[in-house]
């Protein structure tokens, strides 16, 4: 398990998932989502999630083994434009 902090764009603040190195970016984003949708922010009809890592948009099918995170690295979520 790897713990990172996450971020829904446009919730006011972050919070600490612990993810395994099999997720795949798309699961990331659904462990840091239920945090915030529904709860501080509204959700979206159809909405899918995408992820931005040190600026970078990751396809939701990534492994998080594939990339170089480190503990508490940084994960912004939001709605997939």
């Amino acid at each position: 398990m790897l713990p990172i902090y996450g971020r829904f764009l446009g919730d006011f603040t972050a919070h600490l998932v612990a993810v395994d190195n099999e997720d795949t970016i798309g699961e990331v984003a659904a462990k840091i989502a239920v945090h915030s949708i529904r709860r501080r922010l509204p959700a979206e009809p159809a909405g899918s999630y995408e992820v931005s890592i040190d600026g970078r948009v990751i396809p939701a099918e990534v492994r998080v083994s594939h990339l170089s995170l480190r503990p508490l690295h940084w994960i912004d979520v939001r709605w997939k434009r």
